[in-house]
């Protein structure tokens, strides 16, 4: 205040612009017009959005404080680029630079004129155009920069979830669905406005289309009796069965359960399980432990769940879907044990060389039980019981996947007894990927079949199959180890009953290997390859598409450390690339309601790969360890992450996306250890399978994401820079979340020791 009594206000030096909208701001869209009583309550959280938008005024404190602050998260290609690389793009690796520059632009780079993943001056990087055009200025069609503090608050959420009505009623009902899930999911209460529930863009109408007319090929079109045809297999005895099942070096396992200060050791058999509970028990304090310390005697049934011991590590798991009743199946895939001799004389490299040996998938049971209201919990009084073991002599089974497309079972796929489970796909080391239709038979003791052929069988020439995923009930897309897509339609439609296809493409000359030569049908209801297209530069290590929300994109990861996001409408023009990670993912997933892929990368952190932006990812969390494997839900927006140290983590990244400086919460739920077998143990005869301890009541804990700028990719120890490298067997290697809305809380989680958690995460 000067001497006259007048208030002296600090203004920017900035001539003020006036705002300019190429879409009306969320007020003003007429977005509920003729919506429907759900969309109206979301109105709300759109209005909250419009409302925090930034002024005109330019705050130069508030400036000043945002860009000293470790803590935002900017959405910029600099900002994902990987430590040590000036690379925009790895255009340079495999494609020509013409694709994404011009010869103009390459030129002016190598003179030094443009500067990777900075801004160029006279483009407005808010609305996306031009206010002064320069020669050879590279444009991707989408803002280079974006941000909450960077714009109003709607074009963040445009430049994320797009700015159509029917994007932004999906992501208000979305946020208010799952927005307050700090990790873990919640059950769904009575209204059904929280907790579980079946997305946003899977609407009853499409699930009902899907489970109904999109399987009448395979109960009306002849599909069914096709690939019975095809498939061949015949009954073993127990004894002729366990020789395809891998045979560990000890035939139990010894665990430390139970609250801190009380874990006792318990013994777990193999193919045998035992109850969660048994170790939450009163039992008297470990010695050297403070008295204090041990909680008083907890009620029976408090800790619901299971602990399996399937032999060996548990390479791939995954729950069967469309399966509501009160039976729950899980599909188990193992690995062989290691023979170090055999490993070193190998003259290829075992990845590129197809490998055939008896092997063997395990099929478990699951009991539920109803509790109301609306909770369906896991049965603790009916042990799980494996049901069944696919024998087979065509090398290890990686990547199990069943067909996750809505199915409603009709009356003929219970004749003779059986139970339908579904269509099994996955990829051998032989380097086939096959089909196999799965049928269980109602008795009390463990069947084993062996299977000598299979319903679909496929394998382009000169190359392996490394990864699959399921495209619809009738096409595959499958990865290859030379870095080539192919897409197979396992029984395409007759002409007489059209089917629309994602990929329109002609088929090319290439054909599967089939397993049958049957004359019965004709030509048009055999297998044929609809696209076999160049994805990555080398193996393809796993893919994943965005369904159902949109189930034409297909992202994928390869050794080489890319991640390519194709559009499988034209997989040759519309693709995006990202930097190159040091480490390639070896695991990639779809969070539908946070409109993302989901990896783990080398910097122990979690990354989100916005559809719209993914050139630009977003870190959501960060884990105590390298992360190996994660499993997105698919009725809630939880997210499961399995460590190198045995760690699993639960996370929302839908919270981290739409507030960059919101806190990053995450929650480990227990940590698996795992050590060798000391001489005294090994003389005694008890320590085979070494021990193992699990613990857990972890609290939950922010994730400092600014941490890492600080310690790098490892933990500083008198000032070297160090990486734990951690026991194999001690690796959390599988994760997966329940595949039916009534279980979508359940979760199971494989680990190297042999051992399978099967719990329910639900709050």
């Amino acid at each position: 205040m000067d001497e006259a009594g007048s208030v002296s206000v600090r203004k920017s030096g900035r001539k003020p612009q006036p705002k300019k909208f190429s879409q009306d701001e969320i007020t003003n869209l007429d977005i509920f017009s003729s919506a429907s009583e759900g969309e109206v309550e979301s109105f709300e959280l759109l209005q909250q959005l419009a409302d925090s938008s930034n002024d005109d005024e330019f705050n130069s404190d508030q400036a000043a404080a945002e860009a000293d602050d470790p803590e935002e998260e900017v959405f910029s290609s600099e900002g994902a680029a990987s430590d040590g690389s000036d690379v925009a793009t790895p255009v340079e690796d495999y494609e020509d630079a013409a694709s994404y520059a011009s010869e103009d632009e390459v030129r002016a780079r190598e003179d030094g004129d443009i500067i990777s993943g900075r801004q160029s001056k006279g483009y407005d990087y808010v609305y996306g155009k031009h206010t002064k055009p320069e020669a050879g200025t590279h444009i991707r069609g989408v803002p280079e920069s974006a941000s909450s503090s960077k714009g109003s608050r709607p074009e963040f959420l445009y430049s994320l979830f797009g700015n159509a009505t029917k994007d932004l009623v999906h992501l208000a009902r979305s946020m208010d669905q799952w927005g307050d899930d700090l990790a873990l999911p919640r059950r769904p209460n009575e209204s059904g406005r929280k907790g579980i529930r079946h997305h946003f863009s899977h609407d009853a109408d499409k699930r009902l289309f899907e489970a109904t007319e999109g399987w009448d090929w395979y109960y009306k079109y002849g599909g069914r009796q096709k690939l019975a045809e095809v498939q061949r297999s015949h009954s073993l005895t127990s004894e002729e069965g366990m020789l395809y099942v891998p045979q560990p070096s000890h035939t139990q396992q010894t665990v430390f359960m139970g609250p801190y200060g009380r874990q006792s050791p318990f013994v777990v058999r193999t193919f045998q399980s035992m109850c969660l509970d048994e170790a939450w028990k009163a039992t008297p304090p470990v010695s050297g432990v403070e008295e204090h310390i041990a909680e008083p005697p907890r009620p029976r049934k408090q800790k619901i769940g299971w602990l399996l011991n399937v032999g060996t590590g548990a390479r791939s798991l995954e729950w069967a879907p469309n399966h509501s009743g009160d039976t729950q199946y899980l599909a188990i895939s193992t690995l062989q044990p290691k023979d170090h001799e055999k490993i070193g004389q190998l003259k290829f490299s075992p990845a590129f060389t197809p490998q055939s040996f008896p092997s063997s998938i395990q099929i478990w049971s699951f009991s539920s039980s109803e509790k109301p209201p609306r909770e369906t919990l896991l049965d603790s009084d009916n042990p799980p019981r494996l049901q069944l073991v696919i024998c087979t002599e065509w090398g290890d089974p990686r990547h199990l996947t069943w067909c996750p497309m809505p199915r409603d079972f009709r009356e003929c796929d219970y004749e003779g007894g059986q139970i339908p489970i579904g269509l099994l796909a996955s990829v051998w080391s032989d380097g086939h990927v096959r089909v196999l239709d799965i049928h269980l038979e109602q008795t009390e003791n463990t069947t084993f079949v062996k299977y000598t052929a299979a319903a679909f069988t496929a394998k382009p020439p000169s190359t392996l199959c490394t990864s699959v995923t399921w495209l619809s009930p009738t096409e595959l897309a499958v990865g290859c180890a030379n870095g080539y897509l192919a897409i197979w339609c396992i029984y395409p439609p007759p002409s007489s009953k059209p089917q629309p296809s994602l990929t329109p493409q002609p088929a090319p000359t290439l054909t599967p290997t089939s397993t049958s030569t049957s004359t019965s049908h004709p030509k048009s209801h055999s297998p044929h390859l609809l696209l076999y297209t160049p994805l990555q530069t080398t193996y393809i290590l796993s893919l994943s598409t965005a369904y159902p929300l949109a189930p034409h994109l297909l992202a994928s990861s390869s050794a080489s450390g890319h991640l390519r996001l194709t559009s499988l409408l034209h997989p040759q023009t519309d693709y995006v690339l990202s930097l190159r990670m040091r480490h390639a993912p070896t695991s990639i997933r779809f969070s539908e309601p946070s409109h993302a892929f989901l990896t783990a990368d080398d910097n122990d952190s979690v990354k989100a790969w916005p559809i719209r932006r993914f050139f630009s990812p977003v870190n959501v969390a960060r884990m105590p360890a390298n992360g190996i494997c994660l499993a997105a839900g698919e009725f809630h927006n939880s997210v499961l992450v399995g460590c190198a140290d045995g760690s699993v983590c639960a996370v929302n990244p839908m919270r981290k996306m739409l507030y960059p400086k919101a806190t990053a919460w995450q929650l480990p739920v227990f940590r698996h250890e795992w050590r060798r077998a000391t001489a005294e143990e090994r003389r005694r005869g008890e320590g085979g399978a070494g021990k193992v301890r699990i613990t857990e009541g972890y609290k939950l804990k922010d994730a400092n994401m600014a941490q890492g700028a600080k310690r790098g990719t490892g933990k500083a120890v008198e000032g070297v820079v160090v990486a734990t490298v951690w026991e194999e067997e001690g690796h959390v290697r599988s994760v997966a979340w329940g595949r039916s809305v009534e279980v979508g809380g359940w979760v199971a989680v494989g680990m190297g020791s042999g051992l399978v958690r099967v719990e329910d995460l639900a709050i």
